[in-house]
């Protein structure tokens, strides 16, 4: 049995409850799709601003030499 689906696994009890709610309620897929696109575009914004704090860092540092 794969380690994901043991049953002392927290994940395995997320996994039935999420399968749960989507066999009862079909519209959680696109709530569920929105919610991914919104945390990747969360994340790439997160990752943009890191890259440009990082350089302007770097340029700080430069100028303090």
């Amino acid at each position: 049995m794969p380690q994901v689906l043991q049953p002392d696994n927290p994940f395995t009890l997320f996994l039935i409850l999420i399968l749960l709610i989507l066999a009862t309620m079909p519209e959680t897929e696109t709530n569920l799709m929105f919610l991914k696109s919104f945390l990747e575009a969360a994340q790439f914004s997160a990752r943009t601003f890191q890259t440009g704090m990082g350089s302007l860092y770097s340029l700080s540092q430069l100028a303090a030499k």
